[in-house]
């Protein structure tokens, strides 16, 4: 948002007054005619090339599909089973048009991130080129270059007044980039670096703080929720023994290892994750809907579909809007279309394709397109037959759900797998937790890595064999720090 600001803050001031910049300056304006939501590609080289980091990942099994489907696994968590409730309690119109609002806002800063860490991985290889010539040209720098045409390298008209302007803010600001460019590496970033390179070390620490308090208790309650699931399963009575902690094992067995991958040998599970979720999603929303057909709540007189009773007066149920519930659908929302802190590793393993790099603005949105469709009808399905007796975690109104079927008329076998849908729709935050858990370590690792400093990585280099050997290549260099990206996950 800040670099948004100042491209239209200096292209306004630029047109009033002559700009003082020296030639092939790293923050070229006329590369960057806009913020472009359904636009982001590379910045071009002198020769027209693409400028791209040269990429240690699979780059055969980090598709466009692949990116799509790590998306929804960020995205679609177990906020989803929240959604009708907040349907319910919010109401109808006013929750739909929240999650509307927030999905536009989620999008947008999407990119904003995105484009953001393309527009600094541009300034920091210049930036690198150029230094120390850089740094001295802006710092002492007073009089504009001339071209021998009585007008500088912009096309403005010289004059003895331009020759005593003092050093700029943007002067300033592209020297103080230029120092932190030394720190960043272009191809291996993450948000917490955007935000040192363009904010500065308070702003660092203060996104640090709320990154290790959004994920640290996030991956407590995931693991929570995982051995809670599995100990329903389990006989934990009070002479149960080492056996209680069998959940915590399995768990660990499942989620250390897979945190420890990069995204894009990651592919197989979350792909076959993101079908579970959509197999789950589906049978509460084909539930739902079914029920509403079928199950008459012994009101004889009515017809179908048999819609749950309005109760406005206290908001337990609302077919309209209700705000002493927009706390609850805001924040549901809010959690629910969250990942712009995952970004950067999602779009890395595309960098050296850049005719993929162009299209993930399509992705990201289909990505948001498809769980806000998903929320919009769980939420309207499953609120309108549950109504005042929707859970806060939808997925709780599904144990032993006979779907609005009479069990003493019904065939033993659509019984059978009406339980057997049931199970699957109850465990599924269970099933959850083992994607979503990977995902968002393996995005706090590689946030804490670059965030504790040369000191950890140089100890951690020094305990890799790969450290003794002669490092000719970077494909080779962002290898061994991939590796350092896996200890330091296990670390932390």
């Amino acid at each position: 948002l800040l670099a948004l600001y100042e491209h239209h803050h200096h292209e306004n001031k630029r047109a009033a007054s002559t700009s003082i910049r020296s030639t092939g300056s790293a923050d070229d304006d006329d590369d960057w005619p806009g913020h472009r939501l359904f636009l982001l590609s590379e910045g071009a080289g002198e020769d027209g090339s693409t400028i791209s980091s040269e990429s240690y990942f699979d780059t055969d099994k980090y598709t466009l599909g692949a990116l799509y489907c790590l998306s929804i696994n960020y995205i679609l968590g177990v906020g989803c089973l929240g959604i009708p409730y907040a349907f319910a309690r919010a109401g109808f119109v006013l929750c739909g048009i929240i999650i509307s609002i927030v999905t536009i806002m989620s999008y947008m800063t999407v990119m904003w991130v995105a484009e953001c860490g393309v527009r600094a991985e541009k300034e920091a290889r210049v930036l690198a080129a150029q230094i120390p010539t850089n740094l001295e040209l802006h710092s002492g720098e007073r009089e504009p270059r001339y071209n021998g045409t009585g007008t500088d390298q912009h096309g403005n008209s010289s004059s003895a007044e331009t020759s005593t302007e003092q050093p700029s803010e943007r002067s300033s600001l592209l020297q103080r980039r230029a120092q932190r460019s030394q720190t960043f590496d272009p191809s291996q970033y993450e948000v917490i670096d955007l935000v040192l390179y363009y904010l500065g070390p308070f702003h660092k620490s203060l996104y640090q703080i709320s990154l290790l308090a959004l994920m640290y208790i996030g991956l407590l309650a995931y693991s929570q929720v995982f051995c809670g699931a599995l100990a329903e399963f389990l006989p934990l009575g009070k002479e149960a023994g080492l056996i209680r902690f069998l959940p915590q094992l399995v768990f660990g067995a499942v989620v250390v290892p897979l945190s420890c991958t990069e995204l894009d040998e990651q592919v197989g599970i979350q792909a076959a994750m993101a079908c579970v979720r959509f197999l789950a999603i589906f049978i509460m929303v084909a539930g739902s809907a079914l029920a509403l057909f079928v199950d008459n709540r012994n009101d004889n007189d009515s017809t179908p579909p048999y819609f749950a009773p309005s109760m406005e007066e206290n908001c337990e149920m609302s077919y309209t809007a209700c705000f002493s519930g927009f706390g609850v659908a805001f924040s549901t929302a809010l959690f629910s279309q969250l990942f712009q802190h995952s970004v950067p590793g999602l779009v890395r393993p595309l960098a050296s394709q850049p005719e993929k790099v162009a299209k993930v603005p399509t992705v990201f949105g289909a990505s948001l397109g498809t769980t806000y469709t998903f929320y919009m009808v769980l939420g309207t399905t499953a609120a309108s037959y549950f109504g005042a007796d929707t859970r806060s975690s939808v997925n709780l109104n599904f144990a032993n759900f006979s779907y609005g079927l009479d069990p003493q008329t019904t065939p033993a076998w659509i019984m059978t797998c009406c339980r057997l849908a049931s199970n699957i729709v109850v465990m599924f935050p269970a099933l959850d937790t083992l994607s979503v858990f990977p995902l968002i370590a393996n995005t706090l690792g590689s946030n804490l890595l670059t965030s504790s400093g040369p000191g950890l990585q140089k100890w951690i280099y020094a305990k890799t064999k790969a450290w003794n050997k002669k490092m000719g290549t970077d494909t080779e260099k962002a290898k061994l720090t991939a590796r350092a990206s896996k200890i330091a996950t296990i670390f932390w």
